[in-house]
């Protein structure tokens, strides 16, 4: 009788070890599962945007162009320009112009609402330039015969995060307002580097080309 027993145990372990077997092959065999899985990429755009920043440290002018993936997600470069003010008749007491040139990428969660909020990011190179002085005045010494004309300034890594309120005003063209700071990173960096700044604008372009299937 325990003979028996054995024998049947013994069909019945190989027979799960058979079956255990396969399905471990089976399942080796298939894709890899992942924790996050890249979304399709359902729409398109191309976009053209236009902003002031205003705050201490005079106005900048900005312009950019973005890619639009998904109506959700757009990846870009931009570049600003300050506008310092000019008092000083002669230039010397100017404050240093600055140039910020930098890729960009934004987050739009729910960009097809008429009013919605977009997250920006700006990485990129904070270019300081020396103000120009007027040697032309009397009271100014003039340059030596070495003297060269390079207004090249420090420069330093520069981050530019940012919240917007976006208003989605016809299909093409959108206006939004927001405010953002510019954190300066680096050796050379100066305190008029970092900013705190309002920002409004426009962008005119093709935000949700859908693909054809």
């Amino acid at each position: 009788m325990s003979i028996r027993l054995i024998a049947f145990l013994f069909v019945g372990f190989t027979s799960f070890g058979q079956e255990t077997l396969i399905k471990i092959k089976k399942d080796t065999s298939s894709s890899m599962k992942t924790l996050f899985k890249p979304a399709k990429l359902q729409s398109i755009g191309l976009s053209f945007q236009s902003q002031v920043l205003f705050g201490k440290g005079g106005p900048e002018r900005g312009m950019g162009v973005q890619l639009h993936l998904n109506n959700k997600l757009s990846l870009g470069i931009a570049s600003f320009h300050s506008n310092p003010r000019n008092d000083d008749p002669n230039r010397y007491s100017d404050e240093p112009r600055r140039r910020f040139t930098a890729f960009t990428m934004e987050a739009t969660p729910m960009a097809n609402k008429v009013f919605h909020l977009s997250f920006p990011l700006a990485i990129g190179r904070i270019q300081e330039e020396s103000p120009i002085i007027n040697y032309s005045s009397s009271y100014m010494p003039q340059p030596g015969p070495g003297y060269r004309h390079d207004r090249r300034g420090p420069n330093t890594l520069g981050v530019q995060p940012g919240i917007n309120l976006e208003v989605n005003l016809f299909k093409y063209v959108k206006v939004f307002g927001g405010a953002n700071y510019r954190f300066a990173f680096g050796e050379e960096k100066t305190p008029g580097m970092s900013r705190a700044a309002g920002t409004i604008g426009v962008k005119l372009g093709v935000f949700d080309y859908r693909k054809k299937r």
